[in-house]
């Protein structure tokens, strides 16, 4: 493993510290009565986040909710409403959302997930782009594409066990306390390294699968058999955004 990539998994991995870091919260927010939990509240109207949007919903169902970088002031999701840098999207039961980036990438998150926006940069004018994003928990689809006319261009997702890389790919993360699960369908390219042994790296190809584990071990890589490809995309589907809202 090269040390630019070894540093830059130091690096995310400080980023990712530092923006789950809670800031206080804002006193003039409007709450709801509605309470998720002794500290987490939904507040009544959206308020914008931090910075430029990098992003915006495309299509939900069920309550999702939306998060600042204050993690106790939630905000439910709706079609149009834009995402910031630093933002956490969280998915209810049977709840789910799509997403798009400014780069152009999408994201599709499954019911029970949780997925935090930790960089999403994106200039046509000096031709590059980077997206890092931290999947929580649960289950997302991811389909990237390197914009046009960008020379220098990344895309990064991190769970609690693995750091993924791609320029290109249509893939879906399954995230666990103990392990990650990664699936490529057509069209990947993808560089997968453990959390626990950074010197092992991964490199996935079309309708591939692998399970990096919180444990270093070489990750075993298999094919996707095509009743296999048609349940994840059944289960990952990225429905348009004149879906309904309603659960």
């Amino acid at each position: 493993m090269s040390a630019f990539r070894k540093q830059c998994i130091y690096f995310s991995t400080v980023l990712l510290g530092l923006l789950c870091l809670p800031l206080p919260v804002l006193s003039g927010t409007i709450m709801a009565e509605q309470t998720l939990s002794a500290d987490r509240v939904v507040a009544e109207s959206f308020q914008p986040g931090f910075g430029l949007p990098v992003g915006k919903v495309q299509s939900v169902r069920g309550e999702t909710l939306l998060y600042h970088r204050d993690p106790t002031v939630g905000y439910r999701a709706e079609a149009g409403l834009p995402l910031y840098q630093g933002d956490t999207v969280s998915t209810p039961q049977a709840g789910r959302i799509l997403c798009q980036l400014v780069d152009g990438s999408r994201f599709f998150l499954s019911s029970v997930s949780s997925l935090k926006i930790l960089q999403c940069n994106y200039n046509a004018a000096r031709q590059t782009g980077v997206s890092f994003l931290f999947l929580q928990q649960g289950g997302a689809r991811f389909q990237v594409r390197a914009p046009v006319g960008v020379s220098a261009y990344a895309f990064k997702v991190q769970t609690e066990t693995a750091f993924i890389e791609t320029h290109a790919a249509d893939f879906v993360v399954q995230s666990r306390a103990q392990a990650t699960e990664v699936m490529t369908l057509a069209g990947s390219q993808l560089e997968i390294t453990g959390m626990a042994d950074p010197e092992e790296v991964t490199a996935l190809s079309d309708f591939q699968r692998t399970v990096v584990a919180s444990q270093p071990r070489p990750p075993a890589i298999e094919a996707l058999l095509q009743p296999e490809v048609a349940a994840i995309k059944a289960a990952f589907q990225l429905y348009p955004p004149a879906t309904d809202q309603t659960p």
